[in-house]
């Protein structure tokens, strides 16, 4: 899989998107998790932000994943 910079981040906010709604989570509510606003999720999701792997690992952790299911995209739809 050869992912460019900007494909793999707009990929990543849909799978923190598709695991936030799978657990009936608003995007403030998964952000109040973390420490963070709704816009920081917002930005994840809409605007394709680089998150660090810290941010990764929260975002996991608070949807109950492990990292390796936030990096899975072989179920997004193109």
């Amino acid at each position: 899989m050869n992912l460019s910079q900007k494909s793999f981040r707009t990929k990543l906010g849909k799978r923190i998107q598709q695991l936030r709604e799978d657990k009936n989570l608003e995007q403030g509510e998964l952000a109040a998790i973390i420490g963070k606003d709704k816009q920081f999720i917002n930005r994840y999701e809409r605007q394709g932000a680089n998150p660090t792997a810290y941010i990764l690992v929260q975002i996991a952790e608070a949807l109950n994943a492990s990292v390796d299911q936030l990096l899975d995209f072989s179920n997004l739809e193109e």
